[in-house]
């Protein structure tokens, strides 16, 4: 199947709200903002399926204009089932002068035998910011089924004012590499990450806020500054509810911080 989601807002009268939207089978896009005056659009992604499916193609195109605020958020795990081939995800992400996305999707499961590839494509102009949360886990933990995937793959690109100024892949193919292994997880098999790119945020203080809310989890975890004015979040641990948790209340912190 191939479905696609397409998302366009802009600010009016001082509240970014829907100038189009476009989606499939089996998507569907909520807009769950509560507070109607809030300037934040809060839009939740709802679909019908149990998961990604072999040889499915799913294509997110979002963009926001200039000054417009967006959370999106999704609204289960998202499955990906057993194949015989592979499946593929595309997002490509335009933020306009002075516009805001936060990207929080729920944790990715891979089933045994699937095989799946992301591509994550963000270009943002001047002064746009960007909040891009990820979190990989095993497989179905409980079921037994730890890394027992064909092959996963999430490329993220991001660029701005047309500069590339992160760049992360993340490959996992466990029958010719053990994830287990030294210099890899290390016995753990979740795996949060979560990107900020401001830049009028004091990212020094912001990283001490951050490294303050962590340092008692019972969790291994690095926080990184960009080339640009920005932080990189990483954390292992081995609960998907754990990290979901986590991400958001950093979310919380870091909108504090200038949102």
């Amino acid at each position: 199947m191939i479905s696609k989601v397409s998302i366009e807002a802009e600010v009016k009268n001082g509240l970014t709200q829907l100038k189009s939207a476009f989606f499939n089978t089996p998507f569907k896009v909520v807009d769950i903002r509560e507070d109607k005056k809030n300037p934040l659009l809060e839009l939740i992604l709802m679909s019908s399926s149990p998961g990604v499916l072999d040889e499915d193609e799913l294509y997110f195109d979002f963009t926001l204009h200039e000054n417009s605020q967006m959370e999106f958020t999704t609204q289960s795990f998202q499955r990906l089932f057993t194949m015989e081939k592979s499946a593929f995800q595309e997002t490509n992400v335009t933020l306009k002068t002075n516009s805001f996305l936060c990207y929080l999707p729920h944790p990715c499961v891979p089933h045994k035998d699937s095989s799946f590839k992301s591509s994550n494509t963000i270009y943002l102009e001047k002064n746009a910011s960007v909040l891009w949360g990820e979190i990989f886990t095993c497989g179905r933990k409980l079921k037994e089924e730890v890394f027992e995937f064909k092959q996963f793959q999430s490329v993220t690109k991001i660029y701005q004012e047309n500069r590339l100024v992160f760049f992360e892949n993340l490959y996992l193919k466990p029958s010719e590499s053990n994830p287990m292994n030294l210099g890899q997880y290390e016995g753990f098999t979740h795996q949060l990450s979560l990107v900020f790119l401001n830049e009028s945020c004091d990212v020094k203080n912001l990283k001490k806020q951050l490294d303050t809310y962590l340092e008692d989890k019972n969790c291994v975890f690095g926080i990184s500054g960009t080339p640009t004015n920005g932080l990189v979040v990483k954390i292992l641990h081995d609960k998907a509810e754990k990290l979901l948790f986590w991400m958001r209340e950093m979310t919380k912190i870091i909108k504090q911080n200038g949102f």
